[in-house]
């Protein structure tokens, strides 16, 4: 087996010219006493002992390395990571220039530099490549409100979140509980009786229905009172009682909702179809789920005209189902491809899904996409985002490709119409995995995090970030 002895940034290397000692290197390392004990080169080995730079940014051009040294020779080559042979320049004895390519340097971390030819004892030192900074507008404030919950909506007539408390959180368990963004302080609470799931408050405020995941119905509250008003039970099929994956309410009709009906335990989730209610009567026509319709169909969106319903497949990746809406019910109008949860911008009048896209409902085509690997190498798995057509800025969190550890996120901004790359800034020790984002109030983002699934953990809660940044992004 290979060992390499790194000099630089750990040890310093002590050339006793005096007494014509050879090279010792002095200080800890795996494998030494820490004294000042460990190998020494022998006589004559090429030494690797200093590199300028020493550090480079991740994404840099390409470059030249000047490797410093001992007892180099026109056929040393310089080698990366050990085994990468770089183009090499034998300037002296002492001096290298090896060229470094662009595609070794596309993400950070620490390589070690060591000179040809291998052998058993090998003396070089390393060379490390730095995360890009963030570039955006540091002014903003982050606080955590601690709450499982496993839903989150915004209510803008009160200006106020409201909140599914699961069964798991140590106070208001099993309740809808109202949250002031500007306080973070807990409001009024309604007991559920049953573990609450998806979240939907009517436009214009007057309810707020959820669905109530283990007594298989969705319960509709008054607001701001949180007065229990009717229950809606969802039925059942061949797999067991129905769930309510997903609850959207009607634009501009307080009493009707649209519903996606699953059953939990199997996959597809889906297969209980789409179907509008009116009160506590579902529309005659309705869209079969999965296996008896065109695909399972998990998240709703509206369109605000309250005659389109766009919905997208999360589990398996069908795509894109637009549907048209009337009296009669729910049809399906056409399918394509898409990915990500969707959300409307009646500004702009498009949908944006949390993968970066931006399709035209009236067509289902994709008309642009955001640059997301702008950020730190790109988003590194799952984003969630949502739009602000008034300000023109499309918010998204993720973990970017150069994130370190599980906690440690980015909130990137972009613009809305034009998809060019406004700022980000770092959003760290996060608990949980965000499941869901808002824009509220004047210059407040929000988002709640939960487990891998969405559902409410222990630890997880609410984040709220407000500042210039959300209003002003760029740096």
């Amino acid at each position: 087996m290979r060992r390499v002895f790194i000099t630089a940034l750990f040890v310093t290397l002590i050339l006793s010219a005096l007494t014509g000692c050879h090279p010792q290197f002095q200080g800890s390392l795996t494998g030494r006493n820490g004294n000042g004990g460990g190998p020494t080169p022998p006589a004559g080995q090429v030494q690797v002992t200093s590199l300028s730079p020493a550090t480079v940014v991740a994404g840099a051009a390409s470059f030249t390395l000047t490797v410093n040294g001992l007892n180099f020779l026109p056929t040393t080559t310089v080698l990366w990571d050990d085994n990468t042979s770089l183009t090499t320049t034998y300037v002296s004895s002492t001096v290298l220039q090896a060229q470094v390519p662009a595609s070794l340097i596309a993400k950070p971390g620490t390589v070690t530099i060591i000179p040809s030819p291998v052998v058993p004892l090998n003396f070089g030192t390393n060379f490390t490549i730095t995360a890009p900074p963030l570039t955006g507008n540091n002014s903003f404030s982050m606080s955590m409100i601690p709450v499982v919950a496993n839903d989150i909506a915004w209510d803008q007539v009160s200006r106020q979140f409201y909140l599914s408390v699961a069964s798991a959180n140590g106070t208001n368990a099993n309740t809808i509980t109202a949250l002031n963004p500007q306080t973070g302080v807990f409001g009024s609470s309604a007991s559920t009786g049953s573990e609450p799931g998806k979240l939907a408050i009517s436009t214009d405020g007057a309810y707020i229905y959820a669905g109530l995941n283990s007594a298989g119905s969705v319960h509709r509250y008054t607001l701001p009172a949180l007065q229990a008003d009717i229950d809606i039970p969802l039925g059942s099929g061949s797999y067991g009682s129905y769930y309510a994956i997903d609850v959207e309410t009607e634009p501009g009709s307080s009493h009707s909702v649209a519903v996606s009906r699953g059953v939990k335990g199997i996959s597809p989730r889906e297969i209980g179809g789409i179907l509008i209610y009116d009160d506590a009567v579902a529309r005659l026509q309705t869209i079969p789920g999965a296996g008896s319709g065109p695909g399972p169909i998990d998240s709703l969106v509206w369109n605000p005209n309250g005659q389109s319903l766009y919905g997208i497949d999360t589990e398996t990746g069908s795509g894109l189902y637009i549907m048209s809406v009337s009296s009669a019910g729910v049809q399906l109008q056409t399918h394509t491809s898409a990915a990500g949860y969707l959300h409307f911008d009646s500004t702009t009048g498009y949908l944006y899904s949390d993968a970066g896209k931006v399709i035209d409902p009236a067509t289902g085509a994709v008309i642009g996409n955001f640059p997301l690997n702008a950020i730190q190498g790109g988003f590194n798995g799952i984003s969630i985002m949502v739009p602000d057509g008034k300000l023109n800025i499309a918010y998204f969190l993720g973990q970017t490709a150069y994130s370190t550890g599980a906690s440690n996120y980015v909130i990137a901004a972009f613009d809305l119409t034009h998809f060019t790359f406004l700022g980000a800034i770092p959003i760290a020790n996060v608990s949980g995995t965000p499941s869901k984002m808002f824009r509220w109030g004047s210059n407040g983002l929000a988002f709640l995090t939960g487990d891998a699934y969405g559902a409410g953990a222990t630890g997880d809660g609410v984040y709220l970030v407000s500042g210039a940044f959300v209003t002003s992004p760029a740096p």
